[in-house]
């Protein structure tokens, strides 16, 4: 193998296919800043601003598990197919209408909430066909890469954006946004039928029975959507922590990348320390574990410098829950309910963080954000205590089921 490239990338499938989501997701922040711009220059309104964000976000909390159903009931790169070209529709429009002078603040909206549609729908398709794609030994691999991509894409999107607005317009981040789209459509494209669909009862039941009876099933979802909860508002509360320590935008965007870096930094770390034997249902409670204490730095700390250090571990060990928790249920869910059980995932990592930044928003302007990160860091030490010395060794089980 060459040094330094995974061999999960050297499978052709897969590296068109996360060559493509890397550059989609980088144009979703290239839109993300090129539209919240455009709604701050009309409306001067930040609660308007915010509320785009919800826009993209509130399709996700309502059709999470629908998608899951269209997973199991249909072929998941022509659920994704569709679903991209709708995405790649919307921000066309958004650019058509930006040229032409006719883009208007409802039009927006309304572009948002069809391209977050087409998101929430399509997302457990597209990650349901991680595992059809490469070796069952290399899966968390993929998962780890994926996050990997999805991490690189935040950290250098909004500056790519920031250029491209500053200097070609709004429109043109729309544009790349549409034709990031477009190639993974492509990418897709070219993979031939994975699945026919399974012909067990489609009812969400189902899957709801089987959570409810499996243990390592429930410790994941709810595991997740406990960490999300609480470690989530960090992100959203960053620009309330950097005025804390004294910074302006300068310190906001180094606070932000020091969590992207310190992504990267902890995918490497996981995935020698898996190659190395650790266990799953080990690495999330420490991983939950290690980044309370580092929230607990954040939530103490009187100095940007420290603030950044904390961020860059907290970044470290964040990454490691939804890599860990979306591969253990691709490798030990019924191929049947994959679909459902990706949905439920989905949904368990949106949901808790909508929930938690507005809880501890509010608990931060009755407070101050010190203490309502500090409640934050006891609530997840305190449950990655308890899920350390109460282990489910079923998250490491592998069905190994041939999904056709």
């Amino acid at each position: 193998m060459s040094v330094g490239i995974p061999d999960v990338l050297r499978i052709p499938a897969f590296r068109r296919v996360w060559l493509a989501s890397v550059a989609s997701n980088g144009g979703t922040w290239l839109q993300a800043v090129a539209a919240g711009w455009l709604v701050w220059e009309i409306t001067g309104s930040a609660v308007v601003v915010g509320a785009l964000a919800l826009a993209y976000r509130a399709p996700a909390l309502l059709l999470s598990t629908w998608g899951g159903k269209i997973a199991d009931r249909h072929d998941w790169r022509v659920v994704g197919i569709a679903t991209f070209l709708v995405q790649a529709a919307g921000a066309l429009l958004l650019a058509i209408l930006t040229w032409s002078g006719a883009l208007t603040v409802p039009v927006i909206f309304v572009a948002t909430v069809a391209i977050g549609t087409g998101f929430a729908i399509g997302l457990p398709s597209v990650l349901a066909l991680v595992p059809a794609l490469v070796p069952v030994q290399r899966l968390q691999d993929a998962v780890a890469l994926n996050a990997v991509g999805i991490n690189v894409a935040r950290m250098v999107g909004p500056m790519i954006g920031g250029v491209v607005l500053a200097f070609a317009g709004a429109a043109w981040c729309f544009l790349l946004n549409a034709v990031s789209f477009l190639a993974l459509v492509l990418a897709l494209a070219v993979i031939p039928r994975l699945n026919q669909g399974s012909r067990v009862p489609k009812r969400l039941r189902a899957a709801v029975s089987y959570v409810a009876h499996d243990r390592a099933a429930r410790r994941l979802l709810i595991g997740m959507a406990v960490f999300m909860m609480f470690a989530g508002p960090v992100q959203e509360l960053a620009p309330v922590v950097v005025q804390r320590v004294g910074g302006g935008p300068v310190a906001l965007g180094l606070l932000l990348g020091a969590m992207g870096t310190g992504a990267l930094m902890g995918a490497w770390a996981l995935t020698t320390l898996s190659g190395r034997g650790l266990p799953r249902h080990i690495s999330i409670p420490v991983a939950t574990l290690g980044f309370g204490v580092a929230l607990g730095v954040v939530a103490v700390s009187p100095w940007l410098g420290l603030t950044i250090a904390g961020m860059v571990v907290a970044g470290g060990f964040w990454i490691w829950l939804p890599t860990l928790t979306n591969a253990a249920i691709q490798m030990s869910s019924p191929s049947e309910l994959l679909g459902r059980m990706l949905g439920f995932y989905q949904l368990s990592v949106i949901a808790p963080i909508a929930i938690g930044s507005v809880l501890f928003g509010w608990i931060a302007q009755r407070i101050g954000i010190g203490w309502s990160l500090g409640i934050a860091t006891l609530c997840l030490v305190g449950w990655g205590a308890w899920t350390l010395f109460n282990p489910v060794p079923e998250i490491d089980r592998d069905i190994r089921t041939i999904r056709n």
